[in-house]
């Protein structure tokens, strides 16, 4: 076992070990069956699911008279880490986008308490062919009132969930003028509507499949509209810093077994009469991945504490999320190099891990749009 500079208190080490303990119980052999070239199904996944509703791991974020755990940041990203220290880590339910809490009536009734109960899937359609990493200049959908209903018209890309999804939630803009100052609004469109056609299955590196979305005289509604006309870009991007924190922690999770199983290896592996653990260049990579875990760690828990705390965290958001994906990246290529031809092997978690975290660097903003215009615009604003 390794150890890491990050301490937690009594209650978020609580928390932790039971997240390890239900990954341990209901996803390690769901690991065991994916290495073994066995395919997951839903089923296979409801134990885990209703084991965490029923200790409390359910809607990690959100407040307990919704139904939620209202856990801290802190341990929202704990739990997160340890979680997917598993190749199929649980599914937690009780996912929430943050702009629904606030519903009232036909929206609280339609999406609230449906995502809550984990009866509703959902996708996030902001990205479009013209560009995703600047969404304020680059989104070219419209929405237009017409009476009282919206009229949608554009292509939205690169969209995650959309095949289990019931209900989109579509970022366009209803003031060219203002654009992301108060220009830019969310729409809610049912996957069943005529208006919105899946148009593309675009298959990628790490064996999903998200789609292009083509909205063509699309109408909605008008309580369609998620939260006040104008409201849209902001909501977006509040979704997307929270996001970023848990790309982070899971990325870091994934980045903390990895460095267990090649710590475990090189001691057991024996090359030109002794363990790899003996050799120079393995020891060299073991320690350069255990400071680069650690450095991001202490980054990631200091700012969610800073988040606890009430402050904004946009900034540190993007931060970890760039760090942690670039973090991951190293560690997975020295797992794999350590590991050698085992390290190619599908039957080897860390294999998966290699594929399914490459595009880690991309979604929810690339690496150097975080650090050359997030960050770099902070320190010389």
């Amino acid at each position: 076992m390794i150890d890491y500079m990050v301490e937690f208190d009594e209650d978020t080490r609580a928390i932790v070990d039971l997240t390890a303990r239900l990954v341990r119980e209901h996803q390690m052999p769901l690991e065991a069956k994916k290495l073994q070239g066995g395919e997951i199904t839903v089923q296979d996944l409801r134990a885990g699911t209703r084991a965490a509703k029923e200790v409390g791991l359910w809607g990690l974020s959100l407040p307990e008279e919704v139904g939620g755990a209202r856990l801290t940041v802190v341990q929202q990203l704990a739990v997160t880490e340890e979680n997917f220290k598993c190749l199929v880590p649980l599914r937690i339910g009780g996912r929430v986008p943050p702009f629904l809490l606030g519903a009232v009536g036909v929206q609280k009734e339609r999406y609230l308490d449906p995502c809550l109960h984990d009866r509703l899937q959902y996708a996030f359609a902001q990205t479009e062919p013209s560009g995703g990493a600047d969404p304020g200049n680059a989104i070219q959908t419209r929405a237009v009132q017409r009476g009282d209903r919206w009229v949608l018209n554009g292509t939205k890309v690169f969209i995650s969930n959309v095949g289990p999804a019931e209900v989109v939630f579509v970022v366009a803009v209803t003031d060219p003028e203002k654009r992301q100052r108060g220009g830019i609004s969310m729409f809610a469109v049912d996957k069943s509507n005529p208006g919105m056609k899946i148009s593309r299955d675009i298959p990628v590196l790490d064996g999903s499949v998200i789609n292009e979305l083509v909205f063509d005289d699309c109408e909605v509604p008008a309580d369609a509209l998620i939260g006040g006309s104008g409201e849209g870009f902001r909501n977006a991007q509040i979704i997307l810093s929270q996001a970023r924190f848990s790309v982070g922690a899971r990325a870091l999770g994934i980045a903390m077994r990895t460095l267990e199983m090649m710590a475990g290896y090189a001691r057991q592996r024996e090359a030109f009469g002794s363990p790899l653990s003996h050799k120079q260049a393995v020891q060299a990579m073991v320690v350069d991945s255990w400071v680069d875990i650690n450095q991001c760690r202490l980054m990631m828990y200091a700012a969610a504490r800073k988040a606890d705390a009430g402050h904004d965290t946009r900034v540190e958001a993007s931060l970890i999320k760039m760090q942690a994906t670039e973090v991951v990246g190293r560690v997975l290529d020295r797992g794999v190099q350590i590991f050698g031809a085992a390290g190619v092997s599908l039957d080897n978690p860390i294999a998966h891990w290699w594929r399914s975290q490459r595009p880690a660097r991309i979604y929810e903003g690339p690496t150097e749009v975080h650090k050359y215009h997030v960050l770099a615009r902070h320190l010389f604003r």
